[in-house]
């Protein structure tokens, strides 16, 4: 077992093991939590400092380690933003991290990138460690508006608006610091947003926008936002026409995942009518063929394999020819709470971006520096 699938493990079962072993981490995560809290007072004390962005500036983050849906949100953002006649500059924090605690391993951001390439067409999508570099870049294709997928942590840059994402699913559970649990950062992290987006995939619409209210008030400017996740329709891996969501009623499915969260993979093709076989590998996982070849073998000549868009990219090349359907559950972000609020946080933003002009939910900033 893969230790990302190990740490999942760890963080989520109610086994008498992983709670005995959570238990033991907890030294680990006080220091971890210590650490988080020196490098944060020292940004807020002017110690460290923080820079601003030369184009308006929009930054998603998440508190907790996978799964949350940021990476669909901030895409759905940059959409949203383009659509309002913005040209939208997707900033990733580049190879290896180095935005501060909890940021990912090699090879996140090339999935991310494409993902972000293929979502939303048009946009400047730049992976680069130094964020303001990596701005300069994108201000140089085009981009008239910055869009930081994966910021909360990385502090060393300011941008205009930022945005915390959580998971409805997770978000009343317990909070355990990495490395014992998945949190980056306590409910704390929430008061340097000016919002919070809560996504949920299988919980309740209901319970999400309760969620969001009351996480909201602990933000700068009280900004909640409620989003579902949902599988849209179904593309196959290699091409061909696409396929509505309805089309997994009644079938038997392998659903293959190596993401955060795969058993909401699973429960949201159930939820469509689907009987699933789950076959889960580690986060961010990079295929061989011989296993390509192998889930095809265990799909059968009658089966049907569906898979995520992040798997996808790492899963097209290697497919054998010949093998059963694999198909990618696209996944469609729709607003269920705060609509109109975040519409008016977008036309802002929208109408600064070809003017250049500061922007900011929670009232002006300093003049922002350039590159």
């Amino acid at each position: 077992m893969d230790r990302a699938r190990l740490a999942h493990r760890l963080w989520h079962s109610t086994s008498p093991a992983a709670r005995v072993a959570r238990a033991a981490l907890l030294p680990a995560a006080a220091l971890y939590r210590a650490g988080v809290a020196v490098r944060n007072a020292a940004f807020d004390l002017g110690v460290l400092p923080a820079r601003g962005l030369p184009r308006p500036s929009l930054g998603v983050g998440n508190i907790a380690v996978g799964g949350v849906g940021k990476t669909p949100v901030a895409a759905y953002l940059a959409r949203e933003l383009a659509r309002r006649g913005a040209t939208p500059g997707i900033l990733l924090r580049g190879y290896g991290g180095s935005g501060g605690p909890g940021e990912g391993r090699r090879g996140e951001d090339g999935d991310e990138a494409e993902e972000h390439r293929s979502g939303t067409p048009g946009a400047a999508v730049v992976a680069e460690r130094d964020r303001r570099r990596g701005a300069a870049r994108a201000v140089a294709a085009g981009a008239d508006v910055l869009v930081l997928d994966d910021c909360l942590q990385h502090r060393a840059v300011r941008p205009d608006v930022l945005l915390a994402v959580l998971a409805a699913e997770s978000a009343a559970g317990p909070r355990w610091p990495l490395p014992a649990g998945p949190w980056r950062e306590g409910l704390g992290a929430l008061a340097r947003c000016d919002g919070v987006v809560v996504t949920h995939k299988t919980a309740p619409a209901a319970a999400a926008a309760d969620a969001a209210t009351r996480l909201a008030a602990r933000t700068r400017a009280k900004l909640g936002v409620a989003v579902a996740l949902e599988i849209g329709g179904l593309v196959p891996l290699t091409g061909g026409a696409p396929l509505p969501a309805r089309w997994l009623e009644g079938r038997a499915v392998t659903a293959l995942s190596g993401i955060g969260e795969p058993e909401l993979f699973g429960a949201q093709l159930e939820r469509l009518g689907a009987t699933v076989h789950p076959l889960v590998f580690g986060d961010h996982h990079r295929y061989t063929a011989a296993e390509a070849a192998a889930i095809a073998a265990r799909a059968g000549p009658d089966g049907a394999v569906v898979t995520t868009a992040k798997d996808a990219i790492r899963l097209r090349p290697v497919w054998p020819p010949g093998a059963p359907p694999c198909l990618v559950a696209e996944l469609s972000v729709r607003v269920t709470h705060g609509q109109d609020d975040l519409a008016r946080l977008l036309d802002r933003l929208g109408r600064a971006a070809p003017q250049d002009t500061p922007i900011a939910a929670h009232g002006p900033l300093d003049q922002r520096d350039t590159p």
